[in-house]
């Protein structure tokens, strides 16, 4: 290589450097970024306290108990709009959402995984019919020795009355909560 071309790729190369690094100064960061990006959903327009504790059987794999599960229902909003994987999710006209907050306490040495709505029915208006949680984050993993925040979500109609929460294991026993909410 010719020396006279030295000082030249030297300058060269310098100046590369310089460029990135201005620009890292420049550019704002991806945290940054993703902070300005955050979303928010308008207050709830009721909520209830609940703090109703239930305590669940872990079994193994042979049906044998293990442990238990502490199965708590926080609170329960009505919301027109929520957060889903991220993203805001507004209610149609004329339809609301129940929210139902939760906390699950897992007190066993090793995490399970649990379907938290499989634990949560809906009765609206005195019907037989027992609805489901269409909004969930199932299956919810909570690690050993851990507690985890999560919530369960019912679309409803705004004229729906007499919310009755009935909360059990899918065969065994159920108790029931009126929401009043109105």
């Amino acid at each position: 290589m010719n020396d006279k071309f030295i000082p030249f790729l030297i300058v060269f190369f310098i100046a590369i450097i310089g460029f990135f690094v201005v620009r890292g100064f420049l550019t704002p960061s991806s945290s940054t970024v993703a902070a300005d990006q955050s979303v928010s959903v308008e207050k709830p327009n009721a909520t209830m306290t609940i703090n109703k504790v239930m305590y669940f059987p872990l079994k193994d794999d042979q049906g044998n108990d293990v442990s238990k599960l502490k199965y708590e229902i926080l609170s329960a909003e009505l919301r027109k709009q929520i957060i889903v994987k991220g993203q805001k999710a507004t209610a149609v006209d004329g339809r609301t959402f129940l929210i139902v907050n939760l906390k699950i306490n897992n007190e066993y040495e090793k995490p399970i995984q649990l379907r938290t709505r499989d634990y949560v029915r809906l009765i609206v208006n005195g019907s037989k019919e027992k609805l489901a949680p269409e909004i969930h984050n199932d299956p919810v993993e909570v690690q050993a020795i851990s507690t985890k925040y999560t919530r369960l979500g019912f679309p409803i109609n705004d004229k729906d009355q007499n919310l009755v929460l009935q909360i059990g294991e899918v065969g065994g026993k159920k108790e029931e909560i009126k929401l009043n909410l109105r």
